[in-house]
């Protein structure tokens, strides 16, 4: 079982107090590898008893990891991070249900859920770290630049460029995934009903669908923003032939020291799939001109 589902099923049995220790931990491990059990007693205003009382229960449920050893120590595992944003959501009067599994992926998890308002949409569980610290710290510079920084915070840190530059390239008129709310490493959006580009065996038009593609990067560049990771992985054709541009973590803006680089390796990524596949050729140099406006 997913550590989200778990996190959903697990959300009516965890009391009040319960949370207030879970919140406590998640402020404590921003300083410390583990948080010692004085600081969890500060971070949550609550009686030292209680508190050992409490930690006991959520040990019971599986959602700490303890350290005994030079000092009791606390920290959340996925499913009491997960718990922590489905409550809130949930309390927000977004979510009322999670549903299925959309997709599983090295650094996110995502679902199809339904609102209070009874709307379908897809929730993503950004899980940075979960293979490779190093790895992250490699591939996104945001991450990089930090010191001391937990697998939770780096998801929440993703989490949050992503919904930012998903909306601002919503706003733009890009074909994206509506942004609904962010919660720490969760994002809310509209639901997406289709298949990623790497996985259609056959497009109708693919020349067309390539100019479509174009077409949503020269409005994303447009707003001010690059992709900055765009493949035929991040790339879905919806159920009715459309075009939509996920996964936007690693998205910069277009004054970003790399963001010459970071454009001609989104083209150069579509390009290439397009004519390996399809034989279809478009000119690089032309196409950056086109996406840039000049």
């Amino acid at each position: 079982m997913s550590s989200a589902v778990r996190a959903a099923r697990l959300l009516m049995e965890i009391e009040p107090g319960e949370f207030r220790i879970l919140q406590a931990i998640e402020l404590g491990m921003s300083g410390y590898s583990f948080v010692p059990l004085e600081e969890v007693v500060k971070y949550s205003g609550l009686k030292q008893g209680e508190v050992v009382f409490r930690l006991r229960e959520l040990d019971r449920k599986e959602l700490l990891y303890r350290q005994p050893e030079p000092y009791p120590g606390y920290i959340l595992n996925y499913t009491a991070y997960d718990c922590l944003a489905l409550n809130a959501l949930a309390k927000s009067d977004l979510l009322s249900s999670l549903g299925r599994s959309l997709g599983v992926g090295k650094e996110a998890d995502i679902f199809d859920a339904i609102t209070d308002d009874g709307l379908q949409v897809a929730v993503k569980f950004h899980r940075l770290g979960r293979t490779s610290f190093r790895e992250t710290r490699r591939k996104r510079g945001y991450v990089a630049k930090r010191g001391h920084i937990t697998w939770h915070h780096q998801s929440r840190l993703a989490a949050e460029r992503e919904f930012s530059f998903m909306s601002i390239a919503h706003a733009a008129g890009v074909a994206v995934p509506e942004p609904i709310k962010q919660n720490r490493h969760v994002v809310v959006m509209g639901f997406i009903d289709g298949f990623n580009l790497v996985d259609i065996i056959e497009l109708d038009d693919p020349a067309g669908f390539l100019d479509d593609i174009l077409v949503n990067v020269r409005l994303t560049y447009a707003g001010g923003v690059i992709h900055g990771d765009l493949s035929g992985f991040n790339i879905v054709v919806t159920k009715d032939g459309k075009v939509l541009l996920i996964d936007w973590p690693q998205a910069v803006s277009v004054d970003h020291q790399n963001a010459e680089e970071l454009l001609k390796r989104d083209v150069e990524n579509v390009l290439n799939y397009f004519k390996r596949k399809y034989g279809v050729e478009r000119d690089i140099a032309e196409v950056i001109e086109y996406v840039k406006g000049d």
